[in-house]
């Protein structure tokens, strides 16, 4: 589960700012994944996976951070599958999830929170996540980035597909194009079925050859790079 477990609850668009609707300009949104892109959440979760291993009697195939962003399918029911759950089980586990998921851990890479600012002021962007709204609201309210996007969609549905997500999101915005931003070859792929340029990061939940292999639009090593890379995108061609 990628940040990536639970709860989508679109936020209506509208909660932040849109300049480019109050500009007249082409309405264009900047869609971000949460886990990944914007807060380091790996350990967060690689802790969630060794309790809930510990607590169902599964076996975990991996120990390290390195050998999670080797292992982990953004197509997250998976994981839990190949460990041995079952669907009853897994169940639980987004149940057992929301109370040991403590985003107070989590920090934003460096450089995020100046980003966040700058791109609101030009742009809509809003948040297309699997993890629970909830938690990517109060994460950002604690990081003094609350109320500044123009929407958050995060994962209700308690599934790992983005393609509607996004979808939705865009269609709440009122955006017919723009970027997506992940760091798994899953938000790559979503982000072109929704007709959207793509940006991969590299430093993030997947070994940097597994985004790349994605062939995302441009390829990002560190979340300085992230902003020039974003607005290099929504810059009129």
């Amino acid at each position: 589960m990628a940040g990536e477990c639970g709860v989508p609850a679109g936020v209506p668009a509208g909660q932040g700012r849109t300049p480019q609707a109050e500009n007249g300009a082409a309405m264009n949104a900047i869609l971000l994944d949460w886990d990944g892109v914007l807060v380091d959440s790996i350990e967060l979760y690689l802790d969630l996976y060794r309790q809930a291993s510990r607590r169902w009697g599964k076996t975990l195939p991996i120990a390290t951070a390195g050998e999670f962003r080797e292992w982990y399918n953004p197509q997250w029911e998976q994981n839990y599958y190949q460990m041995g759950f079952t669907s009853e089980e897994l169940r639980e586990v987004m149940a057992f999830s929301q109370g040991h998921l403590d985003y107070s851990r989590a920090r934003f890479y460096p450089g995020i929170p100046k980003m966040l600012r700058s791109l609101t002021r030009d742009f809509q962007v809003a948040i297309v996540s699997t993890t629970p709204s909830a938690l990517i609201r109060n994460r950002l309210e604690a990081g003094g980035l609350g109320g500044i996007l123009a929407g958050i969609t995060g994962g209700d549905d308690s599934k790992s597909e983005k393609v509607e997500k996004i979808r939705r999101t865009l269609a709440e915005l009122g955006a017919s194009g723009g970027v997506m931003v992940g760091d798994t070859p899953l938000d790559v792929t979503s982000g072109e079925a929704n007709g959207l340029s793509t940006v991969g990061v590299t430093y993030g939940w997947c070994a940097p050859q597994r985004v790349q292999k994605a062939t995302p639009d441009r390829l990002v090593h560190s979340s300085h790079d992230l902003e020039d890379a974003i607005r290099a995108l929504m810059s009129p061609r």
